[in-house]
């Protein structure tokens, strides 16, 4: 099947104050003409910016966007999704990596299906994905399906969680893959599922940094 401009995935990543990991993240993402790296660094404080682009004197290609103030992961997301030009798009947190064979291995199963979901791991060990947890970010999603949805740009805890409420409405194509592509960092002490797992942001109104 024919894909934008020969990019069969466009790997997004948002960033904020993660000036090792980032780089770990980045590392893990296969090479290839197929395969988009966008990076967009969100007002980090801390030297986030310059490892990324002394980073990616190494890697040109790599698109690296810049908000010159912290505007949120929503905000962020959206401006990553606007620019991808792939067929498909993977969202990778910054603290987050991919297992690079195995990510490979998923794209030969894109095929014109809205969602392609992988397995992942965390910190506890294996996860395997199921019917009830499709929110998050370990899945392919068509960039011509999302092209009417965008994360609301609200500094909230679970964006990913109201934007698949909104997606689940127009009853997407699924296929679920027997695949591990990815290391989800949790627990990881500070990340924000850790403050919301441990009552220091709320769900529904938590305004928090990002």
């Amino acid at each position: 099947m024919e894909y934008t401009n020969n990019i069969k995935v466009s790997v997004c990543i948002p960033v904020w104050n993660q000036e090792k990991l980032v780089i770990k993240a980045l590392e893990s993402i296969p090479k290839r003409d197929d395969v988009e790296i966008i990076v967009c660094e969100d007002g980090s404080t801390d030297n986030t910016w310059n490892n990324l682009v002394e980073y990616c004197r190494n890697y040109p290609k790599i698109k690296l966007l810049k908000n010159e103030q912290n505007k949120g992961v929503s905000y962020t997301i959206n401006r990553l999704m606007d620019e991808a030009k792939g067929w498909y798009i993977d969202l990778l947190g910054s603290d987050d990596y991919l297992y690079t064979e195995n990510f490979e291995k998923t794209l030969e199963y894109l095929d014109g299906t809205d969602f392609i979901f992988y397995q992942t791991s965390n910190n506890y060990g294996m996860v395997e994905l199921n019917e009830h947890n499709k929110c998050g970010s370990f899945k392919f999603m068509r960039r011509e399906f999302m092209k009417n949805f965008r994360n609301e740009e609200q500094r909230v805890a679970g964006e990913d969680y109201h934007l698949w409420q909104q997606i689940l409405k127009k009853n997407p194509t699924i296929k679920i893959l027997d695949i591990t592509a990815k290391h989800y960092n949790y627990p990881r002490q500070g990340s924000l599922c850790w403050q919301l797992n441990h009552g220091e942001i709320d769900f529904e109104s938590g305004l928090r940094k990002w």
